[in-house]
């Protein structure tokens, strides 16, 4: 497969090296004008570039949906968009912290402090933001190139994709690839180098959209033997109730190595004409499916495709209330549940509830939600069974840990330390989807005996909050007091033990 460089590309690439000369010199009020041109250029840019894929996008999602064997490129597309915009939007937010920073937005629509190192040099140099920016450089690509199943030509893809992380020149004095691309940068010049990385992301989305619409080719199939099936509507019989099935002859080809057979999309092996379908269910409750065969017909030549759902019941020996996460339920989030009972179908079961709000979302599946501590039952009946109620324990959410970045309190470097941005309840341990959140706390700063105090609303630091560690030195002491958090299902905040740093 060849990797044709589009005119665009090469435009961009041009306009990258004429910025980086224009910043080794004394740059003038009118190249700063051509910066923010560049800038918009680059940004004009990705959105053409973005209008293409989604047509392109939308031309791989209809052939999947005509042809279900082409479902997976359907998912990879999916995959692709939402890889690819994640990092689009991490860029957005970090040049709008930039612009933020320089003042905002004048008059003609350009930043205030365009030629301000300072700010630049800061954000993504010394917060370290430049070196979150790499690794999310070098994730998207890896993610995006993972996408493409074939070895070889993934490795073809990824030497002509431009998102990627060129090497520092031999002769640069730079040492990192950080200090190579933003050191001494004004927000003027940062801004277009930003925008050619995301150009660069929506570029590399059109490569991979090329190779999938390139892979989804439509085969046909002549059958040439035939095989007896029986087909039955109910694969869960209770004793006293009717079994019955359907039996016939069905064809198939045992030559042709272009029949595709699928189950929910997923497309199966194809041996002498047959596919088997083979699933292991880890929950219990009614389970369906739908199969679909595509072929041609050996009598019009019209290629066709024949779809048909199946279906089975899971069930358990005996009553079973299973909590999926563990043996207690806990207020403020979603516990889910599988119920069961053996020889009764999971659509004739009556299941009631105390203590707890119950809600059914599948067959045999259910989401708990506790109104209180305490304990609460739940009451299975239906059928054949006599009404069966066990009981549950119910418990608040534990409390989380606090940290400030990776710390829990003790020596802390004065880089780092002035480099956090708050304080992080995580809840360590815990099985369930929940995060708890900072009212407030209290920050004291002790250095030489003087001590000034400051108090700071939610997680993230406040402006007070910020100028005392801004004036961080070495030996000073800070303690975070009355800190204040409030989990799912808390109705007040809950007082967490005190943290201090000693400033090294």
């Amino acid at each position: 497969m060849s990797i044709p460089k589009e005119p665009r590309q090469l435009m961009v690439n041009l306009m990258y090296l004429v910025l980086t000369a224009m910043l080794a010199l004394n740059v003038s009020a009118e190249v700063m004008q051509a910066l923010f041109f560049m800038d918009k250029s680059l940004n004009e840019s990705s959105q053409l570039v973005e209008v293409s894929n989604e047509k392109l996008a939308i031309a791989i999602n209809k052939q999947a949906d005509a042809y279900s064997q082409y479902e997976p490129f359907k998912e990879k597309v999916k995959k692709m968009q939402e890889t690819a915009n994640e990092f689009f939007n991490y860029i957005n937010e970090l040049r709008a912290e930039i612009i933020e920073a320089a003042g905002g937005l004048d008059k003609n629509g350009l930043p205030k402090q365009k030629d301000n190192k300072d700010i630049s040099q800061r954000i993504l140099l010394k917060n370290g933001r430049a070196e979150v920016l790499k690794g999310k450089i070098i994730e998207t690509r890896e993610q995006l190139l993972a996408l493409v199943d074939n070895k070889a030509i993934r490795q073809e893809i990824g030497n002509n994709i431009p998102l990627k992380i060129n090497p520092i020149p031999e002769d640069s004095d730079k040492r990192t690839w950080e200090q190579f691309t933003f050191q001494q940068m004004p927000v003027a010049a940062v801004l277009p180098i930003l925008s050619k990385f995301q150009n660069d992301a929506k570029l590399t989305e059109t490569t991979i959209l090329n190779h999938f619409f390139n892979q989804m080719n439509i085969d046909v199939v002549r059958p040439d033997k035939f095989y007896p099936v029986i087909s039955t509507n109910n694969n869960y019989v209770i004793r006293g109730e009717k079994y019955e099935g359907e039996i016939f002859l069905a064809a198939y080809s045992s030559t042709a190595d272009n029949l595709s057979i699928s189950v929910d999309g997923r497309p199966l092996r194809v041996e002498d004409g047959k596919a088997v379908f083979a699933t292991n269910p880890n929950s219990i409750g009614s389970r369906q499916h739908k199969m679909s065969i595509k072929m041609t017909n050996p009598i019009t030549g019209e290629e066709e495709i024949f779809s048909r759902k199946f279906g089975y019941e899971v069930g358990d020996r005996s009553v079973a209330v299973s909590l999926n996460k563990m043996n207690v339920m806990y207020i403020g989030v979603e516990n889910p549940i599988s119920i069961s009972a053996a020889g009764i179908s999971t659509t004739d079961m009556n299941v009631s509830a105390n203590g707890i709000n119950l809600t059914k979302k599948s067959s045999g599946e259910y989401i708990a939600i506790p109104e209180r501590k305490g304990e609460a039952t739940i009451t299975v009946s239906g059928g054949s069974l006599d009404p069966t109620t066990l009981k549950y324990k119910i418990k608040k959410i534990p409390n989380p840990t606090m940290k400030l970045g990776n710390n829990t309190g003790g020596s802390i470097r004065l880089a780092e330390f002035k480099a956090q941005q708050g304080l992080i309840p995580i809840l360590e341990n815990f099985d369930f989807d929940a995060k708890c959140s900072v009212d407030g706390f209290e920050i004291t700063r002790v250095r030489n005996g003087d001590a000034a105090t400051a108090k700071n609303r939610k997680a993230r630091f406040g402006s007070e909050t910020r100028r005392l560690i801004d004036k961080a030195a070495l030996k000073d002491i800070f303690y975070f007091n009355n800190i204040k958090v409030r989990c799912p299902g808390d109705d007040a905040g809950r007082k967490m033990p005190e943290m201090f740093f000693n400033i090294k």
